[in-house]
């Protein structure tokens, strides 16, 4: 099969950010029993949101927030798992990246699963010295 993937901005309450919702529900919460609709996401007016799209069909996405005056926070990074290994989550991560700097930032950061962490570290994420510690009631998968 052969995949064209176009990567555009999404633009806050569109049709696009419509399926965000949906992909980040099914990817982010819904294996942890939970639901993208328990997520406060009113500040995202604000968010770069970025996207890749198979044809009409969203298959990856992720958000920068503005954080602080030297940081922004990478949040949201999802992509359909048929599509998983292609690059898209690094492309995104890139873009997300270069826009950080034309803000005039230092510095991404995040918060991920421990299943995703080699994932960042090859971007050249580091893990800080800050522990972020929970408990799992349902197993990550």
């Amino acid at each position: 099969m052969d995949r064209q993937i176009t990567y555009r901005e999404i633009v806050f309450q569109s049709a696009d950010y419509d399926q965000t919702l949906l992909l980040r529900h099914e990817i982010l919460r819904a294996p942890w029993g939970q639901s993208i609709a328990e997520d406060d996401l009113s500040g995202e007016v604000d968010d770069f949101i970025y996207g890749a799209f198979d044809g009409p069909k969203l298959v990856g996405m992720a958000t920068l927030q503005n954080y602080e005056a030297s940081l922004m926070r990478l949040r949201y990074m999802a992509v359909d798992p048929s599509y998983c290994g292609s690059g898209i989550a690094t492309h995104i991560a890139h873009v997300l990246e270069a826009r950080a700097r034309e803000n005039g930032k230092k510095g991404v950061f995040l918060t991920a699963r421990m299943s995703v962490v080699p994932f960042y570290e090859k971007l050249g994420y580091a893990q800080d010295d800050v522990v972020v510690m929970g408990r799992r009631l349902i197993p990550d998968i």
